[in-house]
């Protein structure tokens, strides 16, 4: 194929996207949570979180998943819950389980509506589902949050790819 990029079906290509898309905070999840000063109790950093994240990051996609959903139920932060609710949405847009993936990247955006890379997240998802004009969508919010992301800009483009070729396939049907 000579375009610019392959169909977004192919997996290296949605591999990568899905690498730039990850929401990691491995700063916030590693880290120990800080105590109220009313509290006795310190809460330590929740490896499991950290390690699916890293995994997910290496691209073994069914390790981070479940590494991440351990991790979730102990997750206290907000913060903690949205980053990993938008990992497991990059993960299983990764294995191709596209609705499921929807359904955690918008928890997480219920949660934290600001995370650019949630956004790039489901609009993979989206784009795997075909729904192009919501994938359209969600890589505007994103680049409305950080309009200087490399990655969203490719998502846009493959996503425009997308777009086009659908544009053509209506067209010859049309014409046929």
């Amino acid at each position: 194929m000579n375009a610019p990029f392959k169909l977004f079906s192919e997996r290296p290509l949605f591999a990568a996207l899905i690498l730039a898309a990850i929401a990691v905070a491995l700063p916030s999840i590693a880290s120990a949570e800080t105590p109220s000063a009313s509290s006795n109790t310190v809460i330590g950093p929740n490896v499991m979180l950290a390690d699916g994240a890293e995994a997910l990051m290496r691209g073994e996609w069914e390790r981070g998943v479940q590494l991440t959903q351990m991790g979730l139920s102990f997750a206290v932060s907000q913060q903690d819950r949205a980053s990993a609710l938008a990992n497991l949405c990059a993960g299983f847009a990764a294995l191709k389980k596209y609705q499921r993936a929807l359904d955690y990247c918008d928890q997480s955006i219920a949660l934290v509506e600001d995370n650019w890379r949630t956004w790039q997240n489901r609009a993979a998802a989206n784009l795997g589902l075909g729904k192009i004009e919501e994938s359209l969508r969600d890589v505007q919010r994103g680049l409305q949050i950080n309009p200087d992301s490399d990655s969203l800009q490719k998502t846009l483009a493959i996503a425009r790819d997308h777009e086009k070729l659908q544009q053509e396939r209506m067209r010859h049907l049309l014409e046929s």
